[in-house]
């Protein structure tokens, strides 16, 4: 199976994208111009994720996970799902949370832990707790011991290995819906209706601390080190976790996702009121500065990420759009 594929040669300072400047100019960094791959595997594309090389893509048209080659759009496998899904990767395997007959935001399961070695399913988990009661998800985080779901005032753990719902942390309903979720090693960190970052001793539930921060939903996405990145709707920004303070905070329309790449670098995805598509911005994870920003030919961007050196955007129109931000 082959992505039908565009390539757009695209002269512009900064990431090789099309459009206008950055949304903090004086701080754009000049980058060699590039070329941009706009890719159709799909008619509508939702939540993607990369790993084991390659990129995981939630084909919303034909209810299908697909894994698609970044470096040459090839579709490699096509696995079928129930619905809209959260996806995560963690523990040697794709992890995806299904929405079933469900919607809204509620996602029923159950979750899908598939094999990336075969791309088949290995195992298929019902949101059901030790009392069997069963249970909603708003996403799904996997980390080196099985993956967490999340919402909306609780947080499931599954361990690989039992391929069941092992352990629950009650977050209770005082800050409203969770909104989020990120893990380390040692701690379930979620973000909250009203303005909360909440952390949680992982082995045993125990909440550790509450850091209010000045935007409403936060969405814990990666930790680096003692950083937390976080985004809100047409925000992102980062919270010190060892301090408690906000490190920066940037605006960048009505629509944000975001992922972290490396060297530092977060990726941004956002939408603005009177742009002709929407906006790339690259910024630095340690103060929030602004690299490189500009407009790329598609809206409704559905998720980000970083793979082998390439940046990859979704679209809600089927559109992936794969590119190489600095030269080689």
């Amino acid at each position: 199976m082959r992505a039908r594929r565009v390539i757009v040669m695209l002269a512009l300072a900064g990431l090789a994208l099309i459009g206008g400047g950055s949304p903090n100019g004086p701080e754009q960094r000049r980058v060699r111009p590039g070329r941009i791959a706009v890719l159709h595997p799909a008619g509508s594309l939702g939540a993607m994720v990369a790993g084991f090389g390659d990129l995981w893509i939630d084909d919303r048209t034909q209810q299908r996970l697909l894994r698609v080659d970044g470096r040459t759009g090839r579709v490699e496998a096509g696995i079928p799902v129930d619905g809209r899904v959260a996806l995560s990767v963690g523990s040697g395997a794709v992890w995806v949370l299904q929405s079933g007959d469900g919607y809204g935001l509620g996602l029923g399961g159950p979750v899908l832990r598939i094999d990336p070695r075969s791309n088949r399913v290995r195992a298929r988990i019902p949101l059901v707790t030790s009392a069997g009661r069963s249970r909603l998800g708003f996403g799904i985080q996997a980390d080196g011991g099985g993956a967490w779901v999340w919402g909306p005032h609780e947080v499931l753990r599954i361990h690989p290995r039992a391929d069941s719902v092992t352990a629950r942390i009650a977050v209770g309903t005082a800050h409203g819906q969770l909104t989020g979720l990120t893990t380390t090693a040692n701690e379930v960190i979620a973000g909250t209706a009203d303005g909360h970052i909440l952390r949680f001793d992982a082995r045993t539930g125990t909440r550790i601390a509450g850091i209010r921060v000045p935007v409403g939903t936060p969405s814990p996405k990666a930790i680096r080190r003692h950083l937390l990145l976080y985004t809100s709707p047409g925000v992102a920004g980062a919270v010190d976790l060892t301090s408690g303070r906000g490190r920066w905070r940037r605006s960048l329309g009505f629509r944000t996702g975001a992922t972290i790449g490396g060297n530092g670098l977060v990726w941004v995805h956002s939408s603005a009121v009177g742009e002709p598509g929407d906006r790339i911005t690259a910024l630095r994870l340690a103060s929030g500065r602004v690299v490189t920003s500009g407009i790329v030919p598609a809206f409704g961007s559905t998720g980000i990420a970083v793979s082998g050196g390439r940046v990859s955007v979704a679209t809600a129109g089927g559109q992936l759009l794969v590119f190489m931000p600095f030269a080689a």
